[in-house]
């Protein structure tokens, strides 16, 4: 039974991961954060299924980040997402890599709240070697994957967008 569980809640991670790998590729901001608010829900799940706790409060709490932040980007709305983040994870860590979630939530939080183009992606990045560092110690596949693929595209994304607008960008 455990196995299935396990096999289970890897493939829900795998599922995700598949959703969240054509999130980086977009050049909108608003596409981006509707890719973003599937994928942290389907992770919300994977991790809770896991029994991780901390990881599911995290990518659930983000998916509806994600999605508020598409319609309302004012400082108090953000402030709102980052005090439940440390309200409902910090009593829950148990080691800590975990906080390493936390941090990631923050950098997203603050990058989809405050930022556009080239530096909302840059902190994302940022975010996702928090998530990417603790998806290695949880044992996540799906994780490991999504984050690895998150870093990639964003990154060649970062590249293109660089490119396509140099004079924006002071030297």
């Amino acid at each position: 039974m455990f196995l299935d569980n396990l096999w289970f809640a890897q493939s829900i991670g795998l599922l995700a991961c598949l959703v969240g790998a054509t999130a980086f590729m977009q050049r909108q901001d608003n596409k981006l954060r509707l890719h973003l608010t599937l994928n942290g829900s389907l992770m919300g799940l994977h991790f809770l299924l896991l029994g991780s706790s901390v990881g599911a409060i995290n990518c659930l709490l983000c998916a509806m980040r994600n999605w508020v932040s598409g319609y309302y980007r004012g400082p108090g709305v953000m402030l709102l997402f980052l005090t439940l983040a440390w309200l409902l994870v910090i009593p829950r860590i148990e080691h800590p890599v975990q906080m390493l979630t936390l941090l990631g939530t923050t950098l997203s939080t603050v990058a989809l709240f405050r930022l556009n183009g080239i530096a909302l992606r840059l902190c994302m990045l940022s975010s996702t070697l928090c998530w990417l560092t603790h998806n290695i110690w949880a044992g996540s596949i799906g994780g490991i994957l999504q984050e690895s693929i998150f870093f990639v595209i964003n990154g060649y994304t970062i590249l293109k967008l660089y490119q396509a607008a140099p004079q924006d960008i002071e030297g």
